[in-house]
């Protein structure tokens, strides 16, 4: 299956998209390599048209605002209904979003609606002259599967951090705005709660996480500990930390929880599947401490302690209270 057309989709709040939007132009600039690609933004949500203009702006690709004017989010089934006749007009060989929580309510729903392939979770691309090759982790991450679409259309989602886009040498971009007629739904969003303590996740500036390999739930305190000694900081953790109630929910970093993008982000007994890894992949420097030296974190990491992290935590917690902390050079 060759792309000849590709629809990548913003979801858009206030204006605002999600940090690593512009990854699915990277994407799409990887399909456009070995032959000509017509790519569109289809810009969703409230005050679209401010990110269709910056979308289009930055990546010299055209694009579509479509309007739907709501003080919550709209839900997964508003979404899929208000994109549906768009995609139909278009008839993309590949449509494309980010790998969120949200995508994951709809990018099914247009699958079965297009009677699409639909490929989850994409993290990698071979593109080949038999046609493009979508590589996803398996098993627990420590595995790359490549899946191949034969027929089109395919719906990818994409994880965040996995593709950066540098440019494509394309000039000016059109974009349009248009207000689709909102459909009767089954569900709306009445209200989204954040927490204090999630806001203060999502805007520190060093994030000491937890995983399964820090052992048990009384290690929080060497973790705590740390993290005081950073201005700014927060302890969070993965999705196997919070099932076991060692930490709230609103504190877990992944595809089903917050996404993160601090200047520092320490890993502690993280294993690094990409579940968890889609929702760190923003961090500016991330330093991982694991016992397995071939936990997939180390992939992600630019600095790798393999350590039992109850003789290394104090070793760093006495350095760091014994010499200080300059931030400025962290």
């Amino acid at each position: 299956m060759s792309a000849r057309k590709v629809a990548i989709i913003a979801e858009v709040e206030q204006g605002k998209t999600h940090p690593a939007i512009v990854d699915l132009a990277a994407l799409a600039a990887r399909l456009a390599e070995n032959e000509s690609v017509e790519v569109c933004w289809l810009a969703v949500g409230s005050n679209a048209a401010d990110a269709g203009d910056a979308l289009s702006g930055s990546t010299g690709y055209s694009a579509i605002a479509l309007e739907i004017p709501c003080e919550v989010p709209p839900t997964g089934e508003l979404l899929s209904e208000v994109l549906q006749p768009f995609l139909g007009d278009m008839q993309p060989d590949v449509i494309a979003l980010l790998h969120t929580s949200r995508s994951q309510d709809y990018a099914a729903t247009l699958a079965v609606r297009f009677d699409a392939a639909y490929v989850s979770g994409v993290q990698g691309l071979v593109v080949q002259d038999g046609g493009p090759i979508f590589q996803r982790a398996v098993l627990g991450g420590k595995y790359m599967a490549g899946v191949k679409a034969d027929d089109r259309p395919v719906v990818l989602t994409v994880l965040p951090g996995y593709f950066k886009f540098e440019g494509n040498g394309s000039h000016s971009a059109e974009m349009e705005t248009q207000q689709p007629s909102l459909p009767v739904t089954r569900t709306r969003l009445i209200e989204i709660k954040e927490s204090a303590t999630e806001a203060a996740l999502t805007q520190a500036s060093t994030v000491v996480a937890a995983g399964r390999g820090i052992g048990s739930e009384d290690n929080l305190d060497l973790l705590s500990r740390l993290a005081a000694l950073f201005p700014k900081s927060a302890v969070a953790g993965s999705r196997i930390v919070c099932d076991a109630g060692w930490l709230p929910y609103h504190r877990q970093v992944g595809v089903t929880g917050a996404t993160v993008a601090p200047e520092l982000y320490l890993a502690c007994g993280i294993s690094g599947a990409f579940q968890h890894l889609a929702g760190m992949s923003g961090s500016r420097f991330v330093v991982a401490i694991n016992i397995d030296p071939h936990a997939a974190i180390f992939n992600a990491a630019d600095v790798g302690v393999v350590e039992d992290l109850n003789t290394f935590l104090p070793l760093l917690i006495e350095a760091i209270e014994k010499n200080g902390l300059d931030t400025d050079e962290r």
